[in-house]
């Protein structure tokens, strides 16, 4: 345990130890002042922006892995390669709303996303939009929303990249990305393909082995050494992506992302059965298409926008003795979504900037299951959405920014109440760039079609989840020739009413109801640090914390519930991380240190139940990268070990992690056709 708490404390001391390295060998330099100009549009913001190095730093690292690493968020993970959902300041995954190239992607029937499902090589930028922020990209994300974003490619001529993988448990990754690009043109092909048995071994902390001697009596116990059983995974991504700009203010894009996802479900660490006589697996097909046009003239720009997705799940849980084949669960779920969108952005004058924005979207969602255990299960439902969004931002002095939103949503006739939000920062300080910001704002979360109308259960009765939320908080960034330096800190406070918590009832199913009211508030911080410490040496610095309580002001559900007062089940009240790379030359060794608290499995947060309280964890990643630069290739080898200190821990109770493991990784990028 000393050397998991210790470890991160080391990095202030590296810090400061290279410092003063840095002053005694770096050449005096003349000092620039280099200011940023703040937009606008980003007034009063709290967010966090992901940029390209860190989402492609390993092939093999999903979306929920790097925010897990690089952010504030909770990734709630079943396991390796399993369900991952956000969460937000406390909130739970469906008041996560996430896009991809402006369009909304969670699931219309679930209201979540699976971020174990999206590579980091498929995202080059992402945008974290907390609290009230994410108002002015969707509605509906009581705790943020999650925006991904293709670039354009910058570097004209034909480009080549290749990436293979290969790690503990028979793990093997491959990518490959074909990039063409000329004055107007744009052009990306990316495909992607990741399988692993995942059989890892773990200790199960959930069941006891006895030792008996001749005469039957026990003499000892221990816990046994398992294997994670159906655990395996195959995955297939493609994307193609366009890009065309005219040179007079158009631009046309167009995306199109194809995934194939066959899955086991990992046997729970409480399960006995045989993993030979039952079959529980997963199946995947989605489509994510978009086609954007823009245009920018001097003071005002416009936009539209359209796209469809479509997802086809399978899900098959059945046992197989004698070769004969017995369905316990057989479900099918398809849905569809239509997506359209205009957009305006007008500047009357410098100092004003008004926007419009109308979305419609259309979904559709048919489920059913053949099992004999679930006939008469099915769903077969569509509904239409629209979203109007108005915004106001003006400054009225230099250092003063002030942000008005007002949107408005209708889900099929249901009109959601008025939803207002304002925004201001003030300008403290220009050397540092030190802003000071607010927020406040209300917002409703809508029910999802399975909240409504899933059989059984579905409450049609249920009401919109309202939110409303303060935030303050202080940004700021220098930018040195020896080193440059980013913080930014907030405080919230948020308060959601008619929480949607699904619950069992006495006819035996599980049914949703507005029972709960619960208050979030807290803390969250960020900060980045870069010092040249020599000609060729640099060292980078990253770190996030977060204090999120989560508390349960609701009413109590029966006599005997203790909920009141009390975390929200599954939520951490705090996480961290540390991250620092040292580059010198071509190599390049990075540290990754992750922190959670104690999470708790019961409303009523008993410690001393043996399953109520998942205990909190530390882990520690590292990798080693050496890059090699000849005149026609450009190629790099990294190592990395994951989990290096071998820890023992859950993220969502009776679903093991992997221990230690280990990652080869070889990348290859020719450097003909290039300008």
């Amino acid at each position: 345990m000393w050397r998991q708490v210790v470890t991160p404390l080391l990095c202030p001391l590296f810090l400061l130890f290279c410092q003063s390295a840095a002053a005694q060998k770096l050449v005096e330099m003349e000092e620039v002042e280099v200011n940023s100009t703040h937009r606008l549009k980003d007034t009063g913001l709290q967010q966090t922006v992901l940029d390209t190095t860190v989402l492609h730093q390993n092939v093999s690292q999903s979306l929920a892995d790097i925010l897990t690493k690089h952010t504030t968020l909770f990734i709630k993970s079943y396991g390796r390669a399993t369900e991952s959902t956000a969460e937000f300041r406390g909130t739970s995954p469906s008041h996560t709303q996430v896009t991809w190239s402006g369009m909304k992607i969670n699931s219309p029937m679930l209201g979540t996303v699976d971020l174990s499902y999206i590579p980091g090589y498929f995202v080059d930028e992402v945008t974290l939009l907390h609290g009230a922020s994410s108002l002015t990209a969707v509605g509906g994300g009581l705790g943020g929303a999650i925006e991904m974003r293709t670039r354009p490619i910058t570097t004209e001529g034909w480009g080549l990249q290749y990436v293979q993988g290969i790690g503990s448990f028979s793990t093997y990754d491959q990518f490959l990305r074909l990039n063409y690009a000329n004055k107007h043109w744009s052009s990306s092909t990316r495909l992607m393909y990741s399988s692993s048995k995942n059989n890892f071994r773990y200790t199960n902390y959930d069941k006891m082995v006895d030792l008996r001697d001749e005469e039957g009596n026990i003499i000892s116990s221990y816990h046994p050494k398992e294997r994670n059983k159906s655990g395996y995974f195959h995955d297939v991504n493609a994307m193609q992506d366009l890009h065309y700009n005219d040179g007079r203010g158009n631009t046309v894009s167009a995306a199109i992302w194809y995934s194939y996802s066959l899955r086991g479900l990992p046997f729970l660490s409480v399960d006995y059965k045989d993993v030979n006589d039952f079959t529980n697996e997963h199946q995947q097909n989605s489509l994510n298409s978009a086609l954007s046009w823009s245009h920018t003239g001097s003071n005002w720009s416009s936009e539209l926008k359209a796209g469809y997705t479509f997802q086809d799940i399978a899900y098959d849980y059945f046992t197989t003795r004698e070769e004969v084949n017995t369905d316990i669960t057989h479900s099918r779920s398809k849905a569809n979504t239509g997506f359209m969108q205009a957009g305006a952005d007008y500047m009357p004058r410098e100092n004003w900037l008004l926007t419009a924005t109308l979305a419609m979207y259309y979904n559709h969602v048919r489920s059913w299951d053949r099992s004999p255990f679930h006939i008469g299960d099915n769903f077969n439902l569509g509904r239409m959405e629209y979203n109007l969004s108005l915004s106001a931002k003006w400054r009225p002095v230099e250092r003063l920014s002030l942000s008005a939103i007002l949107r408005e949503e209708v889900y099929k006739r249901d009109f959601v109440p008025l939803v207002p939000a304002i925004f201001a920062d003030y300008v403290l300080y220009k050397p540092w760039n030190l802003k000071l910001k607010a927020s406040i704002a209300r917002n409703y979360r809508y029910p999802t079609m399975s909240d409504l109308y899933f059989q059984p259960g579905g409450n049609p009765d249920l009401q919109p989840e309202r939110g409303f939320s303060y935030d303050g908080g202080v940004e700021m960034q220098i930018r040195k020739p020896r080193y440059s330096l980013h913080i930014n800190a907030s405080a919230f406070d948020s308060h959601i009413t008619d929480w949607i918590l699904w619950t069992p009832n006495a006819k035996g199913y599980w049914q949703p109801s507005n029972v709960k009211k619960v208050h979030n508030y807290g803390l969250e911080a960020e900060a980045e640090a870069e010092i040249m410490m020599g000609k060729e040496w640099s060292l980078l610095l990253r770190g996030n914390y977060a204090y999120t309580p989560s508390i349960n002001k609701g009413r109590k559900t029966n006599s005997n519930d203790a909920s009141y007062g009390k975390q929200l089940c599954y939520v951490p009240k705090t996480s961290a991380n540390v991250s620092a790379t040292l580059k010198w030359r071509s190599w390049s060794v990075a540290y990754t240190w992750t922190h959670y608290s104690e999470r708790y499995t019961t409303t009523s947060n008993e410690p001393d139940y043996i399953t109520g309280r998942l205990k909190p964890y530390y882990m520690s990643d590292v990798t080693l990268e050496k890059q090699f630069q000849w005149r026609v290739l450009h190629a790099s080898i990294k190592g990395a070990i994951n989990n290096l200190l071998n820890t023992e821990y859950v993220t969502v109770l009776s679903h093991p992690m992997a221990g230690r493991n280990f990652e080869i990784l070889v990348e290859l990028t020719p450097q003909w056709g290039r300008k």
